[in-house]
């Protein structure tokens, strides 16, 4: 245990804090782009890696049906409540929860196991056959995942709550450590299964970098059913919304790729990899001081500081809005290049580069709200409200499917709108840019999203604490 000391250091400072998270996070995404960089050298921008996103997509709804039992968010101010009476009861909480989870989760596992080759026509109906008994294969072995990550999202309410963000931060990267084992040792013996395994191993890191400090802290979880208490009815009520809400975004990110799937080979794979190298700067920067300045808004919440929950809530925007807005500009400027060193190698093709150029482009313009939007969906949990970040979503989503598949369909028709987005991101001699329009409506309707969430919760905020909104650009 004391080889792994360093993942027990607490961090106390608001910008220390997101400068770990921060660090971490960039190492983190430095990993993801090698991950990425090795499998698109390794397949390209084919079916094969289209198969393999594919697969993502169902573990990853499971797991987003598990947060309602383990949403660190939820959990964190009731535990906080705990700490603070009763250390005993708080550890109680986690068991139980941690227990009333490894039940259900391996309830709902098994049943999606049988039930992957039904479902699987829903995520990619544009696949043939045998490629769909593919997906369905690698599903059932990434179904492991979503277990392990739902326990971490439970342990990581003690993590939080005793600022080990060390841990915290360190767990994305043995995470992506894990995958990229895969690729390098797995892939060459058993093939895109390989990969299957890869994500599992990742899973398994992930989970150990957050049990051997809540161990160091006293609240490793044991077995324990003592039935529904209320601490643990107080989580769901959160989750509940919550759970719903994220369900709309994943069923979004459904939606785009089985239309994505029904388009060329290879257009599940650009999207995803351009998505991916969207998320880097959100991951270095705003899940950083998300993270940091979630259990202080809920602390204000909680001791109904109003005062103090607007200052922690504006400073977390201001300090996101000072890293993102120029890493966006700095996408966007240098988006070629970034593609071609982060992908641009073997079996990736100069076409592949230049709709993952294109796409990259598209999601840069809604690199802000992306960023905004696990901040104020923070918020809402700090006030113990996600009914409404729930029905906000609903509409985004839409907004987001509907622009999705009439951009494509643009695209796809060479209208004047379809020729001029196409000359806008330099595609219009590309045989098949119609993914892009995936890209595009996806942003618009982020962008949307995100303004109807912050309206909504300044309303909300205001009412609740009955206090003056202060401008929010300066300090109070």
């Amino acid at each position: 245990m004391k080889k792994l000391e360093f993942l027990n250091h607490g961090v106390s400072n608001i910008h220390a804090a997101a400068l770990v998270l921060g660090a971490a996070g960039f190492l983190s995404k430095l990993l993801g782009v090698f991950r990425d960089r090795l499998l698109a050298a390794h397949f390209g921008a084919g079916r094969e890696l289209d198969i393999y996103y594919a697969a993502f997509q169902i573990p990853d709804f499971v797991l987003t049906i598990f947060l309602l039992g383990g949403a660190s968010s939820a959990i964190l101010p009731v535990f906080q409540e705990y700490i603070a009476s009763d250390r005993a009861k708080a550890r109680r909480l986690i068991s139980q929860l941690a227990t009333l989870f490894v039940v259900g989760a391996s309830a709902v596992c098994i049943a999606v196991f049988f039930l992957a080759p039904f479902l699987i026509h829903f995520v990619a109906p544009g696949f043939s056959e045998e490629d769909g008994n593919r997906v369905v294969g690698l599903t059932r072995l990434m179904l492991l995942s979503p277990i392990l990550f739902g326990l971490s999202g439970i342990l990581s309410a003690v993590i939080e709550t005793f600022r080990r963000f060390v841990a915290y931060a360190l767990s994305s990267v043995f995470y992506n450590a894990g995958i990229i084992i895969g690729i390098v040792a797995l892939v060459p013996l058993f093939g895109v299964w390989g990969l299957g395994f890869g994500i599992v191993i990742g899973a398994l890191f992930n989970f150990l970098t957050y049990l051997f400090p809540v161990i160091d802290l006293g609240f490793e979880p044991y077995f324990s059913w003592g039935g529904v208490s209320d601490g643990i009815k107080r989580i769901m009520r959160v989750s509940v919304p919550r759970v719903f809400s994220v369900s709309v975004s994943q069923l979004t990110s459904l939606a785009l790729v089985a239309y994505a799937s029904t388009l060329p080979a290879g257009s599940i794979a650009v999207f995803t990899l351009a998505q991916n190298l969207y998320f880097m700067p959100i991951g270095v920067f705003a899940i950083g001081y998300t993270v940091a300045i979630f259990p202080r808004m809920s602390r204000a919440s909680i001791e109904k500081n109003g005062h103090l929950f607007f200052y922690e809530f504006f400073l977390g925007i201001r300090s996101i809005l000072f890293w993102i807005m120029p890493s966006a500009v700095l996408f966007i400027v240098l988006r070629a290049h970034i593609v071609r060193v982060a992908l641009g190698a073997g079996a990736f093709s100069w076409e592949d580069t230049r709709l993952t150029t294109a796409l990259l482009a598209t999601f840069m313009v809604a690199l802000t709200a992306g960023s905004l939007v696990s901040f104020l969906v923070k918020g809402f949990y700090a006030l113990e409200n996600t009914w409404y970040s729930f029905v906000v979503n609903i509409l985004g989503s839409i907004a987001s499917i509907a622009l999705s598949v009439f951009f494509a369909r643009t695209l796809v028709i060479h209208s004047a709108l379809g020729n001029a987005i196409s000359a806008l991101f330099r595609i219009q001699d590309l045989p098949h840019p119609e993914v892009v329009g995936l890209g595009l409506g996806f942003s618009l309707g982020l962008i949307i999203n995100v303004g109807l969430l912050y309206i909504v919760f300044m309303a909300f905020a205001k009412t609740k604490f009955s206090a003056r909104v202060p401008f929010p650009f300066f300090p109070l």
